[in-house]
């Protein structure tokens, strides 16, 4: 299944929950496309940006979507805090949650394996973390764990309301105006992962990392372990990971430049996104009218919560409903579910 990817590879740092439900009817009759072996894409940016789900993936979360430009989760934030009279702590006063950052902001690495070897030898995994090594967090990411007992007493009782009014607004969209596009997500998905051409590559991807001395079953599962190896996934209420030692970067910068040369020998990145790219043509051509009827209905539910801002700061809880640590068994709210974007929800 697509994992959002939270901040870079956060793909899923302490996200605001949602509940989906799904929408009755989405056209969901596909062919099997025939791709062959295309070339790798320059990047994962340059790929996402030709595919034509990526702007209802990030509606929301990227103030350039093209679809509802500028009505973001952080511009709700933002306007939220000026409307309690605290604009100037907007930057600072976010609470180390966040909601989904959709495709946007895009990383090198994932289930696709890694694109790009000079990134890999450069940065490895710490691409886009701002951790050393690291080229810092996308355009748009909040700081999680940023230091709200600096700030003025009202300023914090601000960003605990305007923190519970967008977790509100989240779900409620999630709920009903983006619940096509999470249905389409969903569908997406599971027809890349289980598209044979893709297992083919996952499965070369795996033996050239063996012979490499790497042993993982799949690019997904490498990432993930990349992730927990480097304290990487965040945790709810609780500070950021500490940047890694000189001999852990070393590592992981040496595992990075394996993933990203058999990325290319397998031609795992080529693959997946080719497959990607014409199942999404294909749902999206498909389910057009619903989908624009989403997106609509999403922007008049925005245009809606801006000026029921004063309102809702009389009337909200000061006290921030953060999202607890996972239960064992349980992956808990984690937002949108988006396509892959070690980034994402």
């Amino acid at each position: 299944m697509r994992t959002s990817t939270g901040w870079g590879l956060l793909i899923c740092c302490a996200v605001l929950t949602a509940c989906t439900a799904a929408p009755k009817g989405p056209d969901a009759t596909v062919t099997t496309p025939a791709v062959g072996r295309p070339p790798a894409p320059a990047s994962v940016a340059a790929a996402m940006s030709s595919e034509v789900f990526t702007p209802y993936a990030a509606l929301g979360a990227a103030d350039n979507d093209g679809l509802a430009p500028g009505d973001t989760y952080d511009a709700l934030h933002t306007a939220c805090m000026n409307d309690a009279g605290y604009g100037q702590y907007a930057a600072d006063a976010q609470y180390p949650a966040r909601t989904n950052r959709g495709l946007g902001f895009p990383q090198a690495y994932g289930p696709w394996g890694y694109v790009g070897t000079a990134l890999a030898a450069q940065e490895g995994f710490l691409a886009g973390t701002g951790e050393p090594g690291g080229a810092g967090p996308g355009p748009g990411a909040s700081q999680p764990g940023s230091p709200l007992g600096n700030l003025p007493t009202g300023a914090q009782a601000a960003a605990g309301k305007c923190f519970n009014i967008l977790e509100n607004f989240n779900n409620a969209q999630f709920a009903h105006s983006m619940s096509i596009i999470e249905t389409l997500n969903n569908y997406i998905s599971t027809d890349v992962i289980e598209d044979s051409q893709f297992k083919k590559a996952d499965r070369n991807w795996s033996a050239c990392m063996a012979k490499n001395g790497f042993s993982s079953p799949d690019a997904g599962a490498f990432w993930s372990q990349a992730q927990d190896t480097l304290g990487l996934r965040a945790t709810p209420g609780q500070p950021p990971p500490t940047a890694p030692t000189a001999a852990q970067n070393k590592t992981q910068i040496a595992s990075a430049v394996a993933d990203a040369d058999c990325t290319l020998t397998s031609d795992l990145a080529g693959i997946y996104f080719a497959v990607q790219a014409n199942y999404e043509q294909q749902f999206v051509s498909a389910n057009e009218q619903a989908l624009g009827a989403g997106v609509r209905e999403y922007k008049a539910a925005f245009a809606k919560a801006l000026k029921t801002l004063p309102t809702l700061l009389q009337t909200t809880s000061a006290t921030p409903n953060l999202p607890g640590p996972p239960r064992p068994g349980h992956h808990g709210g984690h937002g949108r579910t988006t396509k892959p974007s070690p980034s994402h929800s």
